[in-house]
């Protein structure tokens, strides 16, 4: 059922280049995906140039005036990365802020924005491969270097050569078996089982340690999540990463708001104030004019160079005494680029969501710290790859697990999360009944549960067999649609299941738009995917394929089936057609496990 394919080198070299040769592909496939779609709705076909403003380092934003259509309106949203162009330049940035009539883009780098007249196309994260590129190069020149030892012993190769850690016995906490662990090691934690909070944990004793520490996240969520959790502790946290796609309450610890916040920012300021002077003088050019213009021009232009390199120069002074001051480093593996390209060191790095993590960016976390411990569950998803055959690879840090004899693992069995009858199915089909829920947890009973379905069962399926139900498929990618599941949804929420403590997922983007367009604001719904690391009271898992032929498709993939079933804390309602789903025995088997521990009713119940 979707097992991932076990892949095997010669050497570490042949690994890399599979995974580099892999990037590649997917880079390809992106860019095709966005070329393909020239339609209307992709593009901005005419947006004028009206103003330029310096922000920090070397970041810009561009203002624009257009005319959005309704299609452009779907995905012109904060942080959308686009591709700027004219005949003279192209131009990579993320949308910051935007009206009907005006987009703000940001930029990072310096150009010429010659012309009025641009292009704006909703394009994909192109300087993210670059990156990417660049760690692949760094990796390859520093075969001699301990990192590179490590990144060898870690995915099984030269396993005589790899030094056995102190020996431990039952008694260790998780915590002091990070901080006995000398190299390299991965926290293997199932849902619920307080991987972030270990994390935080260790951070609070890194710092008492007067140490330093650097965490890496595949997502902007889960650094905005460490970046709250940090706050809480009272340690002082530096946020790195593209600002347009950090959430407002984590936006002042953001290295650029430091930046701009610092008290040495005023001589900077003054600096900024005679740059604008001489940038309007430049815009203000028109395209005719003679010799004396074009010298006068180029005289400002130098003008400007000198100093943007000034204010440039001060700012990244700024910038070093913050990052050498500060608790905790927190970034993407993007956001941490610039630096990692630097050389800065830390005594700990740590990867969080690691099971979500891209190879290069393992191996930038093994290359940046001493001490390199990734926390993840190698039983949920993996990295989302555009080309569906990559899915099924294992990931790194499922690499990294198999290839340790159990010395540098460190199983977290505890869950604080969801009654023991949502964790049962799991818990027996992927952790082999290894996880116990912790004795001190106490759970709440949901008052509308009882009202609506008659009981308060933690795990609830809906069958639809035997009801008109029929999937559908709509939109360019196809994707899948079930208006019954829909419109029984929209009777739960109407019938009471509370709005704040209430989540819709979904495994089909299809089925996701369009309970997002039905809601309109009443409920919050999420693809599974993108839910992963989360949990909510309440979870309606809306499971859309029923059909004739038993097809399922990505359903069959047990981790998203895993990452489904262990969102819920309270209450799991399942909606689905036992007969389309129950040809294929997983689903036959938590069929069987819900009748036992939970219960099975028809959707015949719920319809008027």
């Amino acid at each position: 059922m979707g097992r991932s394919i076990k892949q095997s080198f010669d050497s570490l070299e042949d690994e890399i280049n599979s995974i580099e040769s892999l990037l590649v592909k997917e880079r390809e496939i992106e860019r095709n995906l966005y070329l393909e779609k020239e339609s209307e709705s992709q593009i901005i076909k005419v947006a004028t140039f009206v103003d330029l403003l310096f922000v920090v380092g070397n970041t810009w934003r561009a203002e624009f005036q257009v005319n959005l259509s309704n299609k452009a309106k779907l995905w012109t949203k904060q942080g959308v990365p686009v591709f700027i162009q004219n005949q003279n330049e192209s131009i990579y940035g993320n949308i910051y802020q935007w009206s009907d009539t005006k987009l703000i883009i940001q930029v990072r780098g310096d150009y010429e924005w010659e012309g009025e007249e641009y292009q704006i196309r909703k394009w994909f994260p192109e300087s993210t491969y670059d990156l990417y590129n660049e760690i692949f190069k760094k990796v390859k020149d520093e075969k001699d270097s301990p990192s590179y030892k490590k990144l060898k012993w870690i995915l099984g190769y030269s396993l005589g050569d790899k030094p056995i850690p102190p020996k431990q016995s039952k008694e260790n906490s998780p915590l002091e078996r990070i901080f006995s662990i000398l190299d390299f090691g991965m926290v293997f934690g199932p849902p619920g089982t307080g991987k972030t909070t270990l994390l935080m944990q260790a951070v609070m004793e890194i710092k008492n340690r007067n140490q330093s520490v650097l965490t890496l996240c595949p997502t902007n969520f889960a650094c905005d999540y460490i970046v709250e959790l940090a706050c809480q502790n009272g340690i002082r946290v530096v946020r790195l990463g593209n600002s347009t796609k950090i959430k407002e309450n984590v936006l002042p610890y953001h290295i650029d708001h430091l930046i701009e916040t610092h008290p040495d920012q005023k001589q900077i300021q003054n600096w900024m104030t005679e740059l604008k002077v001489i940038q309007k003088k430049i815009n203000s050019w028109k395209r005719k004019f003679g010799k004396e213009e074009r010298e006068e021009r180029n005289q400002l232009r130098k003008e400007a160079k000198f100093l943007l390199k000034t204010i440039r120069d001060a700012e990244t002074n700024i910038r070093t005494r913050l990052l050498d001051a500060s608790e905790l480093i927190v970034s993407t593996f993007a956001g941490f680029g610039s630096e990692f390209k630097k050389g800065r060191e830390f005594d700990y790095v740590f990867v969080d969501e690691a099971t979500q993590s891209v190879d290069p960016g393992c191996y930038m976390a093994l290359f940046s710290g001493k001490k390199t411990f990734f926390f993840g569950d190698p039983k949920q998803l993996g990295v989302n790859y555009s080309l569906p055959e990559h899915e099924s690879f294992d990931s790194f840090l499922e690499k990294a697990i198999e290839h340790d004899s159990g010395e540098r693992t460190i199983f977290l069995e505890k869950q604080f999360r969801m009654k023991p009858e949502i964790l049962g199915f799991p818990n027996q089909s992927y952790y082999d009944n290894q996880v116990f829920t912790h004795p001190d947890l106490q759970f709440q009973n949901i008052d509308m549960m009882k009202e609506i379905f008659g009981s308060d069962s933690a795990i609830l399926w809906i069958d639809t067999a035997g009801s008109d139900t029929l999937e559908e498929t709509e939109g360019e990618e196809l994707s899948f649609i079930n208006e019954t599941e829909i419109t029984l949804i929209e009777t739960l929420m109407e019938k009471g299941l509370p709005k704040e403590s209430t989540t819709i997922i979904s495994p089909y983007r299809g089925q996701v738009e369009r309970l997002i367009q039905r809601a309109n604001g009443r409920w919050y719904t999420q693809t599974i995917d993108s839910f992963q690391g989360r949990e909510s009271e309440i979870v309606i898992l809306s499971l859309v394929r029923s059909n004739p032929d038993g097809e399922i498709g990505f359903l069959m993939n047990p981790k998203r089936l895993n990452v489904a079933l262990t969102r819920a804390k309270f209450h799991l309602i399942l909606i689905g057609d036992s007969a389309t789903l129950c040809g294929h025995k997983e689903f036959q088997d938590l069929y069987n496990y819900i009748e036992t521990h939970g219960e099975i009713r028809s959707i015949y119940e719920f319809m008027e």
